[in-house]
């Protein structure tokens, strides 16, 4: 990846309501979401995925583009040069499945955030912001396990990426935003992580199964996810990163048995039906003050309200 010094065609507004962002995989759910709450501000859109589906918001401030973003120049050419406040990367392969275990592929990830990172200072972008995971944090744990699940090298590959990006931003001088998701539930979320594994397997009738679940953990809505990321984009930033979550932490364990109490079927919520996996967290993993003080009060949903309405949307 070159140096780039080339000046920004359009100065970052602080504070202001935008008026054009980029957002890659937006064919996504989060980047789909967050499609539609710009469209909600009325700030235009492009829209870059490998494919939409039929849901993909259809309006008129929306600019679909439809390409690899792999290569930086393909995707500088692909997009049209106008002044854009906010590049959202977004896209991500592998975030559940056997790709999430495939260094290959997540290697690939980390060269395409740099590629979207050069391409935003490129195109002008006012801010790159970039969608990390709390998975990362279970990296710290690595040198005290013997042995760990394929998922750790998801975890490992964004906090590489992570690290990567913020050098490189601060060498080509585009300002960068690392956004740290906490554990994502909602009623169009199917990404197959923990809350999309429990209810899957209990309001079909067949059990849940855990480990021990002592460690502190952390679920956020996704609208009131959605809503952060929106607000990182419009208002000044003075951290490179940020943790997104619901300023509510607690043990794994409260979580599950509440999921077992809304559903009447605590008795497939079997914690501790399996081995504790070794990593470790703690509860200021899921700090939020610096957030807030950015951001201002975004956390509008209850865990058992959001649980309530991701089940009824699941049951029509």
């Amino acid at each position: 990846m070159q140096n780039e010094t080339e000046p920004l065609r359009a100065e970052h507004t602080e504070n202001k309501q935008m008026s054009k962002v980029i957002i890659t995989g937006a064919g996504g759910f989060v980047g789909g979401e967050l499609t539609r709450r710009f469209l909600e501000s009325g700030t235009a859109v492009t829209a870059v995925s490998h494919s939409f589906g039929a849901a993909f918001p259809d309006n008129p401030l929306v600019t679909r583009i439809e390409t690899s973003i792999v290569d930086p120049r393909a995707l500088i050419e692909a997009i049209p040069e106008d002044e854009y406040t906010a590049f959202y990367h977004l896209a991500w392969r592998g975030v559940n499945g056997p790709k999430k275990a495939d260094p290959e592929v997540q290697a690939e990830n980390i060269k395409t955030a740099l590629a979207c990172a050069f391409a935003a200072k490129r195109l002008g972008a006012g801010k790159f912001l970039c969608a990390g995971t709390v998975a990362e944090r279970g990296t710290e744990s690595l040198p005290h396990l013997s042995a760990v699940s394929g998922g750790m090298l998801y975890g490992a590959a964004k906090r590489c990426a992570h690290i990567l990006l913020e050098a490189y931003c601060k060498n080509i001088g585009l300002d960068f935003v690392w956004m740290q998701f906490s554990n994502i539930y909602g009623p169009h979320n199917s990404t197959g992580n923990l809350i999309s594994y429990t209810l899957d397997r209990i309001l079909t009738g067949e059990e849940a199964t855990f480990g021990p679940a002592l460690q502190p953990y952390d679920f956020i809505y996704s609208d009131d996810l959605i809503e952060a990321v929106f607000r990182l984009g419009n208002r000044k930033t003075d951290k490179n990163a940020y943790f997104i979550g619901s300023g509510e932490p607690r043990q794994l364990k409260d979580y599950l048995l509440e999921i077992g109490r809304i559903t009447s079927c605590p008795d497939l919520i079997k914690i501790g039906a399996r081995p504790d996996d070794g990593i470790v967290y703690s509860e200021e993993m899921f700090d939020i003050s610096d957030l807030k003080e950015t951001v201002g009060d975004y956390v509008k949903t209850s865990f058992s309200d959001g649980i309530a309405k991701t089940i009824a949307a699941r049951r029509g």
